[in-house]
């Protein structure tokens, strides 16, 4: 989303009407109605008690009066004929035909001055009749024909032709040399209209309605008084289908900057009296909208005919859809005007040129203060075009008026500006308009183009009557003679055959790459001849690029500083006059930790305190850092942009852990980690531009600054009484050190079942000796753990029933140059046995461990993963089945003597017949049984009836071997199952778990199949 800012607005209109000089033989001869009936008001009054001849008397009297002693614009005002109509739309006002007049054809004076070349000669002439006579400083006479009908041509040849008459001259109207003004009530609080040359202007132009000029903002109250009669039907893409109604105000300000009806008797009046201005609400009520937005708006602008849109909006990252669209409606003859934003004095040096006034086709417009300075809260930039006034007084929501500022209220004025310049020159390119503003522009800035103004101070006056120089950069054929040409700009040049040279400078801000970007000017189907570009370092030649197409962009690998560029026609014999557009753009070198765009590419840092500086160089690009830290500490990483098109993000990794992820503060912030405390091993940290998800280059840098301590200090504190314990989770590390000799660190667990707790405290410091002790609730004393001297480990299991569990951690010495880590972990007690829980075969186990047949060893273990042994085996099956007990006689196998301990179980198994023994006499009572051997010994021991099978039962176990009839059987009744692809690996070995699974299926069916 983007914020618009309150950047700066203005405009108004005058009525057109010149002030003149003329006066009327009779009543009759004054205008009926308009400016000039209200002039002549008071004649009107005094005819209604006077006789006509009285009047005329009277009339003749006051003129001659009024000639010799009135200010113009009196005299104006009490005699004037007809005012002039208004300029057709668009056109220049000195185009406009003189009123009373057949096609502009000059009017007819009203009087006329004859001088007596000796005021002796004066007499009364025949037909003549004297308004007024001048005896100082020579004898003139204000003379008309007597008769109102008399033929004027042969009256003067009468008079010129009279001895001692020296001349006889037209008195013809004066108008004022002041600037032409409005009637607009508020109009004297428009201070930047001088500032800018506005009202001067208005006496060569001051409407445009040839053709639409876009609104891209909030809306416009569409029915303010001084804006409803200027607008055309727009549109709301925040709520389709609704009116573009303002619900901000900013766009109204705007508005009334641009085009506030003029001269309408009515409030303020914009740069242009007359206009159409098409509304497009793209900012909803808070002044949010998004690029997405913002770009169907000035598609909207360009497809529905506007030829100039303005845009008071912005933001800090830069956008290749926006720039497409910006390409986009230069190629269709529309120019965009934006505003550069207000953040000057609040970013400092980061403050950069926001989008899309950034872009080189759209005429960026920054502030200046009433004075003629550059205002420090407006952002500055290579991309600045022209600066225009940021204090300005305009309209506001609901048909009033305010005071506003911005460059957001500059904008709206160069382009007011830019539209008279097509009123007076349509043919005019969107190129040649921003160029003819920038070469009329007033220098306030820095001699030359600069950042903060640009080209200097909008002159609309000039804008409007100077001539558009082809080349406003020469001279400039010699190095020395080269001329400034900002980043991130476009400007026009001409080569005049093949021995002119252009030179320019260009200052890169860091070591990168410089693009400029070529398009020859010629006629449809002229072949454009091909140009070379030479970049000079210093005195030095760098390389030469040629361009033979006629939109070419070549590209330098360039040093920060000053670079010279040069174009010259490669045929330096060739005629050719060649007009040009030239435009660049920037990025930076990869900085000298590249390449590090992967994880496994980080660059190693050494483990100490340290700054570097890096950069984003390429499309999302994330810069990984790795350190590798002996001794534990703490670590905090900052991070600091150069720039506001820069919005850091920080992440910590330790490796195999967690990215802890920084980005709290906005574009053009600092972002600083939390201090964290790290222990020895391997950590990563990566540093990102978090303005977008793949930010685009930026022609920024970053500062990164780790700052490694080693002193350690404890994470856990305070946790020194039972009741500030630190709360711990199963199967976490936590980090503590023992400062002092009184030092207690108390930690607390919550279990939640019966479970086998493990205590373990490692990383012990050599020396040292510790003790962990745990407690329950009551504070009762259940196990003490001590540390050997010089073991670094100590740890301890305990049997835990639910509830609330403490440990109290002390040392014999004290330490902070390493932490000892304590960790805690739990298995979970399930019918005796610590390691079934969450198993597969965890239901079996349970069921024939409540049945007595299967309980867990003394450490609370069942292993259910481990190989089942023969004796293991048949102790199971001899407490399922209780076979009959064995006969005493004499041992039967070699390897089971009498006080092994499954010696009954064997004996008893081997009698029923379950199992047997080996030719050797041996039983083998430790060895694993195979998954077929399990399967034959069940169906024994069950007595199944075995089904001789008719085919192979599994596909691993052909039909004929041993154990094919006792795996069919068990199959049908879905005792044993196999593996995928029906395979049921017969000569692995059987697991404890799969046993106890195979018997409790056993146990769930008849208990003898016989």
């Amino acid at each position: 989303m983007m914020k618009l800012s309150s950047w700066g607005w203005n405009s108004y209109k005058s009525n057109g009407t010149s002030c003149r000089t003329a006066i009327p033989a009779r009543a009759s001869d004054a205008p009926p109605s308009g400016h000039g009936a209200r002039a002549a008001q008071a004649p009107s009054i005094a005819s209604a008690a006077l006789p006509h001849a009285a009047w005329r008397a009277l009339l003749s009297v006051l003129a001659a009066l009024l000639l010799c002693s009135a200010p113009l614009s009196a005299a104006a005002a009490s005699g004037t004929a007809a005012a002039p109509p208004e300029a057709p739309s668009g056109g220049p006002a000195q185009r406009q035909p003189a009123a009373g007049t057949a096609d502009g054809a000059e009017e007819e004076p009203h009087s006329w001055l004859l001088k007596w070349r000796d005021p002796a000669l004066a007499k009364p002439l025949r037909g003549t009749r004297v308004i007024h006579r001048q005896a100082e400083p020579a004898a003139v006479d204000v003379v008309r024909p007597a008769d109102p009908g008399a033929d004027t041509e042969e009256w003067l040849r009468r008079l010129r032709e009279t001895p001692g008459v020296e001349y006889v001259h037209p008195n013809s109207r004066v108008t004022l040399l002041a600037a032409q003004t409005t009637n607009d009530p508020e109009l004297p609080k428009q201070h930047y209209l001088d500032q800018i040359g506005a009202k001067t202007a208005w006496s060569t132009v001051h409407d445009q309605t040839n053709f639409t000029i876009a609104l891209v903002d909030t809306g416009v109250d569409l029915d303010h008084p001084d804006l409803k009669d200027n607008l055309v039907p727009g549109t709301n893409l925040v709520a389709p289908g609704k009116p573009p109604e303002d619900d901000n105000g900013h766009g109204t300000s705007v508005a009334g900057v641009l085009a506030g009806e003029g001269d309408n008797g009515a409030g303020i009046s914009g740069i242009l009296w007359k206009a159409k201005i098409m509304p497009i609400k793209a900012l909803d009520a808070g002044g949010y909208g998004d690029e997405e937005r913002l770009g169907d708006a000035i598609l909207y602008a360009v497809k529905n005919g506007a030829r100039i849109v303005v845009l008071s909006v912005g933001l800090y990252r830069y956008s290749p859809y926006l720039e497409d669209i910006a390409i986009y409606a230069e190629s269709k003859g529309v120019l965009l005007v934006a505003a550069s934003g207000n953040d000057g004095l609040v970013l400092g040096t980061k403050a950069e040129v926001k989008y899309p006034a950034a872009y080189p086709s759209v005429l960026a417009v920054a502030g200046a203060t009433p004075n003629n300075k550059p205002e420090p809260r407006s952002n500055p930039g290579s991309e600045i075009d022209i600066a225009a006034p940021w204090n300005v007084y305009t309209t506001a929501v609901g048909g009033g008026y305010k005071k506003e500022q911005g460059t957001s209220m500059a904008a709206p004025q160069a382009a007011a500006a830019a539209a008279l310049i097509w009123a007076v020159h349509p043919e005019y390119k969107p190129y040649q308009v921003r160029e003819l503003l920038r070469q009329s522009a007033k220098d306030i800035g820095s001699a030359g183009v600069d950042e903060a103004t640009g080209y200097g101070l909008l002159q609309v006056d000039r804008a409007v009557t100077a001539t558009l120089k082809i080349d406003a950069y020469e001279p400039n054929n010699t190095r020395e003679y080269a001329k400034k040409f900002p980043l991130g700009t476009k400007i026009t040049g001409d080569l005049r055959g093949g021995g002119d040279k252009d030179w320019y400078i260009v200052d890169a801000p860091y070591d990168g790459f410089l693009s400029l970007q070529f398009q020859g000017i010629v006629a449809s189907g002229q072949a454009i001849p091909p140009v070379r570009m030479i970049h000079y370092a210093g005195d030095q030649s760098k390389s030469t690029k040629d361009t033979k197409l006629g939109n070419q962009t070549v590209e330098w690998k360039v040093k920060k500083g000053r670079n010279y560029i040069q174009l010259q026609l490669y045929d330096k014999r060739n005629k050719t006059q060649l007009p040009y557009l030239l435009t660049t753009s920037f990025r930076n070198s990869p900085d000298v930790y590249e390449t590090n765009d992967k994880q496994y590419q980080a660059f190693t840092l050494m483990p100490r305190t340290q700054t570097l500086t890096g950069n984003f160089h390429q499309t999302g690009d994330r810069d990984w850092y790795v350190v590798h830290f002996e001794n534990g500490g703490t670590l905090r990483v900052t991070a600091t942009p150069s720039s506001v098109r820069i919005d850091p993000a920080i992440g910590i990794q330790r490796k195999g852990g967690k990215l802890m992820e920084t980005d709290e503060n906005g574009e053009g912030e600092t972002e600083i980690s939390q201090e964290i405390t790290i222990t020895p091993g391997t950590y990563y940290i990566r540093v990102h531009n978090a303005i977008s998800s793949q930010a685009s280059p930026t022609p920024a840098q970053y500062v990164l600054k780790m700052e490694y301590r080693t002193k350690y200090s404890d994470p856990n504190e305070p946790n020194n009484k039972m009741y500030e314990a630190t709360v711990i989770g199963l199967g976490s590390d936590y980090f503590g050190v023992i400062n002092k000799k009184s030092d207690l660190d108390w930690y607390q667990l919550r279990l939640d079942s019966r479970s086998i707790v493990t205590l373990t405290v490692k990383s012990i410091p050599s020396g040292v000796r510790m003790k962990a002790e745990l407690y329950d609730k009551r504070q009762k004393l259940l196990a003490t753990l001590k540390s050997e001297r010089n073991r670094t480990v100590m740890m301890r299991e305990q049997l835990l029933d639910p509830g609330v569990y403490y440990v109290k951690v002390t040392a014999d010495i004290p330490f902070d140059r390493q932490y000892y880590e304590l960790r805690m972990d739990a298995d979970k007690v399930v019918s005796g046995m610590r390691d079934i829980d969450g198993h597969w075969a965890e239901s079996p186990i349970v069921q024939l461990s409540s049945l007595g047949i299967i309980g867990g060893s003394g450490s609370y273990r069942f292993n259910p993963d481990r190989s089942i042994t023969r004796a293991e085996a048949v102790s199971m099956l001899a407490r399922t089945l209780s076979p009959a007990a064995a006969k005493a006689g004499p041992m039967s196998f070699t390897d089971v003597k009498t006080g092994h301990w499954a010696n009954a179980s064997i004996m008893r198994s081997v009698r029923s017949g379950w199992v047997g023994g080996y030719v050797d006499g041996t039983f083998k009572p430790d060895q694993p049984i195979t998954r077929e051997e399990m399967a034959v010994i069940l169906s024994r021991a069950w007595e199944l009836r075995e089904v001789r099978p008719t085919r192979s039962p599994f596909g691993d176990v052909d039909q004929k071997r041993w154990s094919s009839a006792a795996l069919n059987t068990m199959k049908l009744k879905n005792w044993v199952s196999g593996y995928q692809g029906n395979r049921f690996m017969p000569e692995e070995t059987a697991s404890r778990a799969e046993f106890a699974a195979v018997l409790q299926r056993a146990l769930g069916s008849s208990s003898k199949d016989g």
